[in-house]
């Protein structure tokens, strides 16, 4: 019984934050690098660094 009050208070605690903490991973880690690789300036920058890379990378020039 005592596990189970422990188990409902964990997710009475952290029930609010799973949504907030999931949508800001989402932006972070998906969102926001393709919005990124859509400015002409970091498209340059990257193209650049493409170059300087000693090995071939398929797909990327």
């Amino acid at each position: 019984m005592t596990e189970e009050k422990e188990q409902k208070g964990f997710l009475k605690k952290f029930g609010k934050w799973a949504p907030i903490i999931g949508v800001a991973w989402i932006v972070l880690n998906i969102v926001l690098p393709l919005a990124l690789l859509r400015i002409p300036a970091v498209q340059k920058v990257l193209v650049v660094l493409e170059n300087k890379l000693p090995f071939d990378l398929p797909g990327i020039g």
